[in-house]
């Protein structure tokens, strides 16, 4: 199965998939529905369009495997106290009035204070397996990308090129995307990671994407669920 492989690393990383309201914590590794709006961002997929729950559907039929590549430091997590909306003036100039949160009632909240969870000190491979010439015209988007990339948040950006590789197989992009790293293919058998797969010890994941946008129906940022399961170190073939 062609595979593509892409290199996620970044002083800061945050990939929620269940994470509402004022916590907003982190999963281990990447989800897929991060992962697929990072691609169309890079393919200029417009979220108000028409047709972007069709692409988006395209994208979403890739299957999704994801490995911690190793760092020389240790893998941390860092939660920042972040307020929204404090110190405005309701009774100030309109631009200060309108930055002030508001209930759906349209009465002010005041000030939105949330716990936001990053990830630090390290990187991941994605690998994204499917239509050949369907990743080919990612990796072309992610080498030339019509708007900028983050992993999980806007603050999040990223550290190092992509390096996006095609290969026969999984385990072959990820030892090509190695090589491309100056690593040593000869780690993938200590990876670990989790992937796209149903069977024993697989959990359900609410991060399947259907649409970024409201349009012809869907809900606005609407996902399913995929079955994900842990990779022992060297499993992925």
């Amino acid at each position: 199965m062609p595979t593509l492989a892409i290199h996620l690393d970044a002083p800061m990383q945050s990939w929620g998939t269940s994470s509402r309201f004022q916590y907003r914590e982190t999963d281990a590794f990447p989800g897929k529905s991060a992962i697929i709006g990072l691609i169309a961002a890079a393919m200029g997929i417009d979220k108000h369009d028409a047709g972007e729950a069709s692409r988006i559907a395209e994208l979403a039929a890739l299957r999704l495997t994801v490995l911690r590549i190793p760092k020389p430091h240790s893998v941390n997590r860092l939660t920042d106290f972040h307020t929204i909306g404090g110190g405005y003036d309701k009774k100030g100039p309109l631009y200060e009035k309108s930055s002030i949160p508001k209930k759906a009632s349209g009465a002010p909240f005041g000030t939105v204070i949330t716990r936001r969870s990053y990830l630090t000190g390290t990187a991941f491979a994605a690998l994204l397996d499917g239509d050949a010439a369907l990743l080919e015209s990612i990796r072309a988007a992610l080498l030339d990308p019509v708007w900028g990339v983050w992993f999980g948040r806007k603050s999040c950006i990223p550290a190092s090129p992509l390096a996006p590789v095609i290969a026969a197989t999984p385990r072959e992009a990820l030892a090509s995307l190695l090589e491309k790293l100056g690593r040593d293919a000869a780690e993938i058998k200590a990876l670990e990671g989790v992937t796209e797969e149903d069977g024993p010890g697989a959990w359900f994941q609410m991060d399947q994407p259907v649409a970024f946008g409201q349009h012809h129906g869907a809900v606005p940022e609407a996902y399913h669920s995929r079955p994900v399961r842990r990779l022992k170190p060297g499993e992925i073939t």
